[in-house]
Order: C-alpha cells, then sequence, then structure tokens
C-alpha cells in the first residue's frame, strides 16, 4: 500500500471566523485587550470610547506596561496561537505576575469590535516606537492561505508616541454603528469588573483571604458627552456591599479545611433582631461522595487536600440582600440598593484578582441558585439577591483551563471537582443563615418566632381560648372533626414517609452488599462463600420488609422493637466498624402501643444519623467510634430510649433538628428526626435532645 504526505493548508478565511465568533460579545472582545495589558505589568489602563455613534466612532485600549519591541512583534505577536505564554514558557513578569492570557489568539479578539486596528508600542530600551495597521478585510483578501500573509511594522519617528513604555491599540471602523444606553452600561460594567472589587472589603474582615495578587492595577473608562453620562450611572460595586443583610466568607486551605466568618446585619431599629457573627476555623467540608457522579471517591464524606490538586487553595465571600422594601428603606436607600442587586447580582469568578468570565453575568447561574432555590423555596438563596465572588491563585488552579471563547472553564473533572466543593460552601452559608433569615421574616410578618409547636398544641390554645368566650358548644364540634382529621392524615402520611425513608436505607445497604458480593466473585471465591452472601442479601431484604408495611396497633414490648432496628443495622455497624453496646436491656423492658413497625422506623433513622456522623468520625482518624442504645427509667419524665454515639455532636438546636429539611448532610433529606419526633407524637411521648458533654444523644421518652 502506497502512502504519500501533504501539506496541511489554512485559508486566510479562518482569520474572520475566529476574530468573529471566539468571542461572545464586545465587552470580552475589550476584556482580551485588558488581560493583555496586565501581562504586561501595566498599572494603568484606559478605555476611550469616542464618538460611538458617528462614522469616525473608535474604541482606544492604551496602557503603561512594558510594551513590545520589533522582536517581539516579529517572532511573538505575529504568530497566531503562539506559545508565548504557556506550557514551560509561562513565567512570572517582573511585577511578579502569572499571565492571564495562554491561548496566543486572544489579539484577534478585536475584530469583534471593528475592521480597522492599529497598534503603537514602545518599551523603555527601544529609542522609538512601533506600529502595526491591519485592516482586516485588504489582510484576509491579500493571500488565499495564512502562510502567505503580510503585516507591516513600522518604526516611528523619535517622539512620536508620548509615553516611555506601553502600548495604544485604535479599533475603528466599528462594526456597531447604533450604540445603545444598555450596550454602553453593559460595556463598562463588564470593564469596571474586570478586577475584583471585594479586596478592600476582604481585607477589612477577619477571615483569610489574601489570595487576591493584584499590586497596582487601575482600569479607566472613559468618554464624552452623552455616552460620558451613561458610564457615570453605572456605580461601583463597593457602594453598596455594606448594606447587604447576610455576609460569609470563607477560605479554603490546601489541606482542605475550611475557615469561615458569618454575619447577620439586620436594620438596628429592628426590634428583638440583634446582629449576629460566628467564625469557624479549620473545619472540614462535609461532600457528597456517593452521588456526585464519581467526581470524589465513592462514600467519602469530608474534603481531602488531594481533591484540590489543580484546583489549589481559594477564598469568597457573598453578600446576600433582602429586597423588602421595608428592610431597603430601614437602610435609607431604598430603591438604588434594588436597582444596583438586580443590575450586579451573581457570583463571579477570579483568578489572581482578575475576572474569569462568564462566571456571574445573568445568563450564567454556575452554582445552579435558582433551581436549588426552586427545590427548597425556605431554605435556600436567590442568585438575584446575592453578590458574590470566588478567588482562586492562577498558578496552583493550573488545573482548571479556560474556554477559548472565554466563556468560563473547560467541563473537565477538575472543573467538576471546584464546582462540587463551591455548592458544598455556598450551601454550609445558608445553612448558617437560616436561623436568623426566619427570625427576620417573623418580624416583618408582625409575629413571634415560634421555637417549637405542633399542630396539637396550636389546637389546644384555640380550644382554650374557646373555653374562656365560653363558646365550647357552637366551637368543639367543628375542633374535635379536625382533630379527627388531622390524626387520621398525620398517621397516613407518617406510615407512606417512613416506610420511603427506610427503602432509602434498603437499596443503600442492598447496593453495597451487591457491589460486595460482585467484588468477591470477581476474585473468584468459593460458590458455598457467595451463596451465604447472597442469602445474607436476602435476609435482609426479609428483615426489612416488615418495617414498610402499614401495620394496626397492638401492644407489645419496646425491646423487641429496638432488636428489631439493631439486627436490620448490624450488617452496617460491622461494615463502618463502630463498637456497639446494648447490654442490659432487657431489664428495662416496659410495653407500649401503637404500630409496631413505625417505632422500628424511628429507632432506625435515629440510628441511621449516628451510623452517618460516625463515619464522618472515622474518616477524620478516630478509630475508636461508638454506639450504644439504653433504657433509661430515673433521668426523664417516663421510660426512655436513648441513643448515643461519640461522634461531632449536633450542630443544629434541638428546634432545627425535628424542622423538615432541616440537615447538615450534604445529601441528606433532612426529614429523618422529624418523622421520629411525629411518630413520637403518634405515641404519646416526645423526642429530647439531652446536652452532653461530647457526642449526641437522643432521647425517646414515653409516658
Amino acid at each position: 500500500m502506497n502512502k504519500t504526505s501533504h501539506k496541511l493548508k489554512v485559508k486566510s478565511h479562518i482569520l474572520s471566523l475566529l476574530g468573529d465568533e471566539l468571542i461572545g460579545n464586545d465587552g470580552l472582545a475589550v476584556f482580551e485587550l485588558i488581560k493583555n495589558s496586565y501581562d504586561a505589568d501595566s498599572e494603568l489602563v484606559t478605555v476611550e470610547l469616542n464618538d460611538l455613534n458617528m462614522p469616525d466612532g473608535n474604541i482606544v485600549v492604551s496602557d503603561n506596561g512594558v510594551g513590545m519591541s520589533k522582536k517581539i512583534l516579529e517572532d511573538i505577536w505575529c504568530v497566531i496561537g503562539t506559545d508565548y505564554k504557556r506550557g514551560k514558557n509561562r513565567t512570572l513578569s517582573a511585577k511578579n505576575r502569572a499571565s492571564l492570557g495562554e491561548k496566543g489568539v486572544g489579539r484577534l479578539a478585536v475584530y469583534k469590535l471593528g475592521r480597522k486596528f492599529t497598534l503603537v508600542t514602545k518599551t523603555q530600551e527601544c529609542a522609538n516606537a512601533h506600529k502595526v495597521v491591519i485592516h482586516w478585510k485588504k489582510l484576509i483578501d491579500s493571500a488565499e492561505e495564512v502562510g502567505d500573509l503580510r503585516i507591516e511594522i513600522e518604526e516611528l519617528k523619535d517622539g512620536a508616541f508620548s509615553q516611555d513604555q506601553g502600548t495604544e491599540i485604535t479599533i475603528s471602523e466599528l462594526r456597531q454603528k447604533n450604540w445603545k444606553k444598555k450596550d454602553v452600561k453593559d460595556l463598562a460594567k463588564k470593564i469596571t469588573n474586570i478586577k475584583t472589587p471585594f479586596r478592600r472589603s476582604i481585607e477589612s474582615k477577619p477571615a483569610k483571604s489574601a489570595i487576591s495578587k493584584i499590586d497596582i492595577f487601575e482600569v479607566s473608562l472613559k468618554s464624552s458627552g452623552e455616552v460620558s453620562r451613561w458610564i457615570e450611572e453605572v456605580k461601583s460595586i463597593e457602594e453598596v456591599l455594606e448594606n447587604s443583610v447576610y455576609y460569609f466568607d470563607f477560605y479554603l486551605n490546601s489541606e482542605g479545611k475550611l475557615s469561615t466568618t458569618y454575619e447577620f446585619t439586620p436594620p438596628s431599629h429592628f426590634e428583638g433582631i440583634g446582629k449576629r457573627r460566628n467564625s469557624t476555623k479549620d473545619i472540614d467540608l462535609l461532600i457528597k461522595g456517593t452521588d456526585a457522579g464519581n467526581i470524589f471517591d465513592k462514600n467519602q464524606k469530608i474534603l481531602r487536600s488531594e481533591d484540590l490538586n489543580g484546583i489549589g487553595a481559594f477564598c469568597g465571600r457573598f453578600y446576600v440582600y433582602n429586597l423588602d422594601s421595608t428592610v431597603l428603606n430601614a437602610f435609607g436607600q431604598g430603591q438604588a440598593i434594588k436597582s444596583f442587586v438586580r443590575e450586579n447580582c451573581g457570583v463571579r469568578i477570579h483568578r489572581d484578582g482578575i475576572r474569569v468570565y462568564n462566571y456571574g453575568e445573568d445568563e450564567n447561574d454556575w452554582l445552579g441558585m435558582l433551581l436549588r432555590r426552586l427545590n427548597r423555596m425556605g431554605e435556600k438563596f436567590s442568585k438575584n439577591t446575592t453578590i458574590g465572588a470566588v478567588d482562586l491563585d492562577l498558578a496552583t488552579s493550573h488545573g482548571l483551563k479556560e474556554m477559548t471563547n472565554r466563556e468560563g472553564f473547560d467541563q473537565n473533572r477538575t472543573y467538576k471537582k471546584f464546582l462540587s466543593i463551591c455548592i458544598e460552601i455556598f450551601d454550609h452559608f445558608e445553612k448558617e443563615a437560616i436561623s436568623d433569615r426566619e427570625s427576620l421574616k417573623a418580624y416583618l410578618e408582625g409575629i413571634k418566632p415560634v421555637v417549637k409547636s405542633g399542630f396539637y398544641e396550636t389546637l389546644d390554645e384555640l380550644d382554650e381560648a374557646i373555653d374562656k368566650k365560653k363558646l365550647a358548644g357552637e366551637f368543639s364540634p367543628l375542633t374535635k372533626r379536625i382533630r379527627a382529621d388531622y390524626t387520621q392524615m398525620k398517621d397516613l402520611m407518617v406510615n407512606s414517609g417512613m416506610a420511603g425513608l427506610n427503602l432509602g436505607i434498603v437499596f443503600h445497604e442492598l447496593e453495597r452488599e451487591i457491589q460486595i458480593l460482585l467484588r468477591s466473585l470477581g476474585d473468584r471465591i468459593g460458590i458455598d462463600e457467595a451463596k451465604k452472601r447472597l442469602s445474607e442479601v436476602a435476609g435482609m431484604l426479609e428483615s426489612f420488609s416488615p418495617i414498610l408495611k402499614q401495620q394496626k396497633k397492638s401492644k407489645f414490648n419496646v425491646v423487641e422493637a429496638i432488636n428489631y432496628a439493631i439486627e436490620i443495622n448490624k450488617p452496617r455497624f460491622k461494615y463502618h466498624k463502630i463498637n456497639f453496646e446494648s447490654s442490659g436491656l432487657q431489664d428495662g423492658d416496659f410495653f407500649i402501643k401503637g404500630p409496631k413497625n413505625l417505632m422500628v422506623s424511628a429507632f432506625s433513622n435515629i440510628i441511621d444519623n449516628s451510623i452517618y456522623w460516625l463515619s464522618v468520625q472515622r474518616e477524620k482518624g478516630f478509630s475508636d467510634v461508638r454506639l450504644s442504645i439504653q433504657i433509661d427509667h430515673k433521668t426523664y419524665s417516663g421510660p426512655a430510649v436513648v441513643i448515643s454515639d461519640n461522634g461531632d455532636g449536633f450542630k443544629m438546636p434541638p428546634q432545627h433538628l425535628i424542622t423538615p429539611f432541616r440537615t447538615l448532610k450534604p445529601d441528606g433529606m433532612g426529614v429523618g428526626l422529624y418523622f421520629s419526633n411525629l411518630v413520637m407524637e403518634a405515641f404519646g411521648g416526645a423526642l429530647l435532645f439531652p446536652e452532653v458533654e461530647s457526642g449526641a444523644t437522643v432521647a425517646l421518652v414515653f409516658k
């Protein structure tokens, strides 16, 4: 078979395709030029919008950077796709800046803005400046292939360039002929927000946040006439940051430990709602291991240092506003704050203090805040009320690759890990703020927050009020009917809800046991051993099935129900290496009446919580993790089943533990303890959370 080689040819038309489609909009095109100025160690970049809607209108971007010599223009600037700023050539500049440009194609972005391009540049070492003029259509039409195109470099006379060093780029024959107010303001927002606006605010806060490496780098936007007035309407973000109600900053170090500061700052004259501040240092970040699409190790529960390879340490801060008119007016700026937040909301990403587009733009909800809020309305902050930023170190975040079109990072594995970590950190913020949000909401609604009150308690209060008014004969039949209907509905909900919760446990355990069996078969274990393990799986299904069926009320002894829950969870104790203790149960046994399967489910749900948090402790390096179940006839108002562990303890107040959808588990539903509490109410008992020196204790107290 004969083979022949052929030269790969590139048509000149590729330049127009790249220039027009490489960058999404005019703002990003200007951004590319400013990034080049940053890489050139500029301290000041000036962007001038001159006579935009006139035939001779132009955009001028000038800087006081190091400039380019003729040799740099010839050997590097004229080479499309050069590796001058990436790979082994990616070095720190004289100002210790790592280069932001790495594709070698950013200069083509100016094609998006205008048909003519003029560059004048000078280095301090060169006596004269050099000039390049490109008329894109003429250049592309001058030769059929890219390799045959020619660019002229002109040496200017002494004094033709007003600065000792720097670069000035003029884009003329602008493609956009009719610049409207919105177009100019959008461009102004992109330009003014290129550099992180949060640095000053970060430094005034106590949390570590020194990721930003900007030394002196300012971007100035100028124009005249009506366009100048439009630009002035684009306020600095720093003007409004201090009026946020919720503030959160964090620092995630290279070991995966998280330090945070949370502040709640309602209007000062809101009675009964005080400011709150909470700081944590070097805590473990909980993550989703099993359900994260294998981004992290299966069953991994805490972030590890190796998870940050290619990402490095990073920090961030979030400002969240309440746009209720009562709150805004209390701050004294009302409509101004609302308008600003709506125009600037979103979470941005910066590397070395310079923005990575298009994170934080209107169309980019990269943290999925809108969908998360839709699913859990009362607990999640909206993108529309959040202004925030995440700051990365350019050198250590090498695994995050910017897409060529400058619209975010490539969706590689490193980015998916980074995204998952950011979502968990923001979720940590939302959980920290939830009680303050409820307090503020209650204040605005003109009611006091209820710490712990159920529907039955509310009906009791109603009955008392009816009795005082001597209206029992008229209202009692109605309240009795409501109480009976509610009891019936609650029993149905509890039965179906507990069944659903236990099904989740069943599926999780079965999946793990089947996988162990499959791995064992891969190791060619004996048939008898395989049968034994399979029968264990069948036995697990059999042991779970009764608690998934609705049962009638009956009298049964508590120890029997406890032992049932223990038997169900025995394989999990073994798998997670938990030292389990339940001696002496029989001596304290007592009888209760109700659906036995519901009580088994309540015990099992509390055990499930302990197993999760004890497995977190093991992952942290604690080898001796313990769980015990005892019966106590002395401490409480009635006989109690006490379930204790030596985990990290409860991190929420008791009233929140039994509130639905409250959980610190990254993948938890937050309904386990809520349903267990409903079961105890159905049995006429109570679910209590005694204070203990260490670990967590739950007491199920019966009458």
